[in-house]
């Protein structure tokens, strides 16, 4: 702990690591949200949470420019719900914005049910559900 406080005493007062609209604005991830608060009536909670994702995303940026200890945010999501609900929509913008900001490869889309995860036969599923996440990885 007393390491971690010298690291940030440190670190000069007149160091910058950015800001939060430098983040944001640089690549587009500001148009992203807005096309998701456009393209979704209601939804507050869902619009809320990708903001908050998104915040969480800068604020890594920003203590990865001071030098301070960062981890790898968690970014596992699932997408469920009735049909129309959005799901689609949300999962799209979201990987526009993880790829927007460094955190995928491509921010491609893999759409999966439980049809193209679960196998007919024993001993089946596991490669269906391997060649669908082998498909999803670099993007959401």
């Amino acid at each position: 702990k007393q390491m971690k406080i010298d690291r940030l005493n440190a670190i000069p007062e007149d160091a910058e690591a950015g800001t939060v609209e430098e983040f944001m604005y640089k690549d587009g991830e500001k148009e992203i949200l807005e096309k998701l608060d456009n393209d979704l009536v209601g939804l507050v909670p869902v619009k809320s949470r990708v903001r908050e994702i998104a915040a969480l995303l800068v604020v890594d940026k920003l203590r990865r420019n001071l030098g301070l200890d960062t981890s790898v945010p968690s970014l596992h999501m699932c997408f469920t719900g009735a049909p129309g609900t959005g799901k689609t929509t949300v999962a799209m913008r979201m990987g526009q914005i993880l790829q927007r900001m460094g955190y995928c490869r491509s921010g491609h889309l893999v759409v999966a049910t439980r049809d193209d995860l679960v196998g007919q036969y024993v001993g089946h599923t596991a490669p269906k559900t391997k060649e669908v996440i082998k498909k999803a990885m670099g993007g959401v």
